[in-house]
């Protein structure tokens, strides 16, 4: 016996345009911006018909099938969680320009209140070494930390994590096979193995440029509870 679900198509084909347009490329406002005005499926029907200003690397990236990519990010060993699905992190809900959906390695939706960790990549030993105090006590206390594995403050508070055995989510500012920065992919794993993750709204094989980091603290910002 068989059962359909009114409306499934539908929503398969909303997931599968929502991920190709993440392949796009495209900036997120000017995505939100499509999106808002089109809907996902009119976004991307404007966008492969060459009638939305984006550049034209943009235009053949959306033209791939979504059932590619999902075999490539299998293969990567990555998902792709929608906003719409299960395992999409509740408190970026309220959030006006959360992404369509994220990119994830691990858990991007730990079941532990977040607390957002971040500061400057040039700081002190003092200040490295307090990260780190503040990531482990706020494990101990059975929070969860999100923050960006950059160098300085955010790598050393999730360093913090791993130490006491926490959970911890960080957020990219390119894709998830371009580690940036590159000395910290065991970090990384260490997060994935104690059961958090590593997430990013940039496709695999984005390049850590300069322009990605600040959108990048918005999903920081809305995952955390603190």
């Amino acid at each position: 016996m068989v059962v359909v679900t009114p409306g499934a198509g539908k929503v398969a084909i909303q997931e599968d345009r929502v991920l190709q347009l993440a392949y796009a490329g495209v900036h997120p406002d000017r995505l939100r911006e499509l999106v808002g005005e089109f809907g996902s499926t009119g976004a991307y029907r404007r966008i492969v018909a060459g009638a939305a200003k984006v550049n034209e690397r943009a235009r053949v990236a959306a033209t791939v099938p979504a059932s590619q990519r999902r075999h490539d990010l299998a293969v990567a060993g990555i998902d792709f969680v929608p906003a719409s699905t299960h395992g999409y992190p509740a408190p970026m809900a309220d959030l006006p320009d959360a992404p369509p959906g994220l990119f994830v390695r691990g858990v991007a939706a730990p079941s532990v209140p977040m607390v957002a960790v971040v500061g400057t990549r040039r700081c002190t030993s003092y200040g490295k070494q307090l990260a780190f105090e503040y990531g482990a006590a706020i494990s101990a206390a059975g929070w969860g930390v999100v923050s960006g594995l950059a160098r300085g403050i955010d790598g050393a508070a999730h360093r913090g994590v791993v130490a006491a055995r926490g959970v911890g989510v960080a957020v990219l500012g390119s894709g998830l096979d371009v580690m940036y920065p590159a000395e910290h992919a065991d970090l990384a794993g260490g997060l994935v193995a104690a059961g958090g993750g590593v997430v990013s709204e940039y496709p695999p094989g984005t390049p850590p440029e300069g322009w990605r980091f600040p959108p990048r603290n918005r999903i920081i910002s809305g995952m955390a509870h603190a």
